[in-house]
């Protein structure tokens, strides 16, 4: 996971890969009873979903591994009420910047947790998170299922973008026996007459719905709601499910 999203994250903001976060952030937004006074936005990249929720007025907090996606994170944010920290959330430190019990709302989204691909290590994220809720507060997630994975079977190519003097494109495959799923990610940039390529292994664990009421259960949560990023009711076997859980 450490040298992921190093070489790529110019990339990955120069071709809007923070979209979908963005949308989903607002989505959250819309949904909830009332606007969030702090947020936490764990695994936050560039900064796409922390952004939307300092812009709607919460004090925001922005926690990612990488030190390139941060920095680009970090350019965008101006006058924004929001705070930048390198760290791994399944491990986060212990201060004033992460109280215990500070968080209105804790988000999680692009399909981040699936990086989290060791034992425990669902249970390990969820549990920090549900440590600095508050009373009430609600923890949104969204992963990627087996559906979407076994969609790859073994070996799937898409080109992801092509324009702009950029090409990205995908090696996507699924091993199911061992629940991962692995991605090559593959780019080409253009500079002064040359092209200039890229590569990185991502790979993401297809976490069971099981898994994951089972991590909540464990750190005190109960889950409010399965749901697409549409905000409709997700299925079981939707290729990606938003989870919405609260202490409540």
């Amino acid at each position: 996971m450490s040298s992921i999203y190093t070489g790529y994250a110019p990339i990955y903001h120069a071709i809007g890969q923070g979209a979908f976060a963005e949308a989903l952030a607002r989505r959250i937004l819309m949904a909830l009873p009332g606007p969030p006074g702090r947020v936490l936005d764990l695994a936050c990249g560039t900064g796409a979903a922390a952004l939307v929720f300092a812009a709607g007025g919460a004090a925001t907090v922005g926690v990612d591994r990488s030190e390139a996606m941060l920095a680009i994170a970090r350019s965008r944010s101006d006058e924004l009420p929001v705070t930048w920290l390198r760290a791994d959330i399944r491990c986060l430190p212990v201060g004033e910047t992460l109280a215990p019990a500070s968080f209105d709302l804790i988000t999680c989204l692009y399909d981040s947790l699936n990086y989290l691909t060791a034992d425990g290590d669902l249970a390990l994220a969820i549990g920090q998170a549900a440590r600095l809720l508050r009373p009430g507060g609600r923890l949104i997630f969204d992963l990627n299922t087996e559906h979407e994975f076994a969609a790859w079977g073994e070996g799937l190519d898409q080109v992801v973008y092509d324009a702009n003097g950029i090409l990205v494109y995908h090696r996507l495959a699924y091993d199911a026996a061992a629940a991962l799923a692995y991605g090559r990610v593959v780019w080409f940039v253009r500079e002064d007459e040359r092209w200039r390529r890229g590569e990185e292994q991502h790979v993401e664990r297809a976490w069971s719905d099981a898994e994951v009421l089972s991590a909540l259960a464990d750190a005190g949560l109960r889950l409010v709601a399965r749901r697409t990023p549409s905000w409709e009711p997700a299925s079981l076997d939707a290729p990606r499910i938003v989870y919405d859980a609260t202490d409540a």
